[in-house]
């Protein structure tokens, strides 16, 4: 049963015409069994049994009405007519049910010859929007988070003495920094021939001469340089941490990055959720019908065709009319005579 849930789970339009068929049935049905009033038999037979073949009074005297009330829309015989088995020979006002059983046969034609051409163009134009829905979703948050990512990756990025040092102003780092990667620039200060040079290492590695004017620390978009006119003395040691914990902006950055991911995640499950729904709508349509649903649709048929047929009075065989106790526009009760017949065979058998 779990299992059968959750296959219907992923063909919502299945269970649509499903749905639609069963409430066709348990309407129908409720209709019949309101309005009748006597066993299934059209006809009442008042010959009786063994004079069947009876010259001297009619063998086949058939008295024919309806099997619920309403308002009578047409009788098509009178006195006297000729008619033939199955021909129409009086209807109620059945606009109610003929509706219903034009709905069943439409639910059992859309269940056995599938999705028209059109509904499957519509299901298949909606996948490619919500599969192009997803992709700008992805690349569109993507760039968020990135951006988030990279705010939080500078937050008031600076070169922070390490240890007890206590000497000229630390270097100044500028620029931003653009690769991904966290972690720490170690930075030392040495007495090189043209003046105070400084290696680092950790993200990156490299060494230049200190000016006031700033030179590229690697490959990842920071600078470093110092104010005033005197570099830090030699053998002075600093770190720039990406990020910088200690900076007054971090903790907002790193909520701000945060929030970022998880409105990511919403969004692409939101878009893919779309597209999953879509493709499954697509994949209902062009499925073959299974055998319980062709059932079910078939049932809803007969229900309605019944509920139906209870609205018209049909010759039983072919015969002639001889007498008529209804005409157009009169309220007919249930099971009250309405024409009489008398079978062509016992005329012939007369």
């Amino acid at each position: 049963m779990k299992e059968h849930i959750k296959t219907l789970h992923h063909h919502p339009k299945r269970v649509a015409a499903i749905s639609i068929v069963i409430a066709l049935a348990i309407g129908i049905f409720g209709y019949i069994e309101i309005n009748k009033k006597v066993p299934p038999p059209v006809v009442a037979d008042n010959s009786s049994a063994g004079n069947t073949n009876s010259s001297s009074s009619p063998s086949h005297d058939l008295t024919l009405a309806f099997l619920v009330g309403g308002r009578i829309k047409s009788v098509s015989v009178k006195v006297g007519d000729k008619v033939s088995k199955g021909e129409v020979l009086a209807a109620l006002d059945s606009g109610n049910t003929e509706g219903a059983l034009a709905q069943a046969k439409a639910a059992y034609e859309k269940i056995i010859n599938g999705a028209t051409g059109a509904n499957v163009d519509v299901a298949k134009a909606a996948v490619n929007t919500a599969q192009v829905n997803l992709n700008g979703a992805t690349k569109q948050q993507n760039i968020l988070v990135q951006n988030a990512y990279s705010a939080f990756l500078n937050s008031s990025l600076a070169a922070t003495p390490v240890g007890d040092y206590i000497g000229y102003s630390a270097p100044i780092v500028t620029g931003a920094y653009t690769c991904s990667q966290e972690g720490t620039y170690d930075i030392k200060t040495y007495s090189s021939t043209s003046g105070v040079s400084v290696g680092y290492s950790g993200l990156e590695e490299g060494s230049f001469l200190l000016t006031n004017i700033p030179r590229p620390m690697g490959s990842c978009g920071l600078f470093l340089s110092y104010s005033g006119t005197q570099a830090p003395q030699t053998g002075a040691e600093f770190n720039v941490d990406v990020p910088n914990k200690n900076a007054p902006n971090y903790n907002s950055n790193s909520d701000a990055y945060q929030l970022a991911l998880q409105t990511k995640e919403q969004t692409i499950a939101s878009a893919q959720a779309a597209l999953d729904q879509a493709n499954a709508s697509l994949t209902a349509l062009v499925t073959a019908a299974r055998p319980e649903d062709v059932a079910a649709a078939e049932g809803a048929v007969q229900i309605a065709q019944a509920a139906y047929e209870n609205t018209i009075i049909t010759a039983p065989n072919d015969g002639t009319v001889v007498s008529v106790s209804i005409a157009p526009g009169q309220i007919a009760t249930p099971n009250t005579p309405a024409i009489e017949f008398i079978s062509a065979s016992s005329i012939t058998n007369q």
